[in-house]
């Protein structure tokens, strides 16, 4: 797996006890035995605690540290403060830079979440979400609408169709800087293709194919 990269996220979304959780504890190692490096990511709108009163890091926080990491030999976890409106989208970028995919439990609002909802029989039968957000539905009844649906207990189909969605998604720009990739979230991968197609497209002589690649190399000469 490359080291240099922004992950696929993807929203599980839906009602509560639907099954979100069930559903992303069967995805996590069907797209781990794939190869895949999974990240996940809970959203607790009631908030939550492992910085326990009377313990160091709480000291730290209390005394006015807005960050603190804590570590062993085989786990990091960081406390840190953050505003009230935090992106989700960029803090995951930062924090789970070198994984393939990130699956987010909540965050039904963020609007340029990628979502899979989940319906279910006497809890929710009904899409909540903008369908232009949806990619797909996890549904134990029958629904009409022009997505993608699978069962509960499809866990390879699921897999298989999310396995197209992040090929198309695959980011496609890479800096290589003396051998070593360089990391681009996705602002700045979208700045760079744009910038160098803006460059490139008009030099292009009448008839050529379309542009599939464009490598630029720049050599420090003394």
């Amino acid at each position: 797996m490359e080291q240099a990269k922004t992950p696929f996220v993807l929203g599980i979304v839906g009602k509560s006890d639907v099954g979100k959780t069930t559903l992303i504890l069967k995805l996590i190692p069907e797209l781990t035995k794939r190869g895949y490096k999974v990240g996940t990511v809970k959203n607790c709108p009631h908030g939550f605690d492992i910085d326990r009163k009377g313990k160091d890091s709480w000291k730290f926080s209390k005394e006015g540290s807005r960050g603190v990491l804590l570590t062993s030999q085989k786990k990091i976890a960081l406390i840190k403060s953050t505003e009230e409106n935090s992106d989700i989208l960029k803090i995951i970028d930062s924090l789970f830079y070198d994984f393939d995919i990130v699956l987010v439990e909540g965050f039904s609002k963020e609007q340029r979440l990628k979502k899979v909802e989940i319906l279910r029989k006497g809890i929710s039968e009904q899409i909540y979400s903008p369908l232009n957000e949806v990619i797909a539905i996890v549904s134990d009844i029958d629904v009409k609408v022009d997505k993608p649906i699978f069962k509960p207990d499809q866990i390879c189909a699921i897999v298989d169709f999310l396995e197209k969605i992040m090929k198309k998604e695959k980011k496609s720009v890479e800096i290589i800087v003396n051998g070593e990739k360089i990391f681009l979230n996705n602002f700045l991968q979208n700045m760079v293709k744009s910038l160098t197609l803006a460059m490139v497209d008009p030099l292009r002589r009448k008839g050529e194919e379309e542009i599939k690649e464009v490598v630029i190399k720049v050599s420090k000469i003394e």
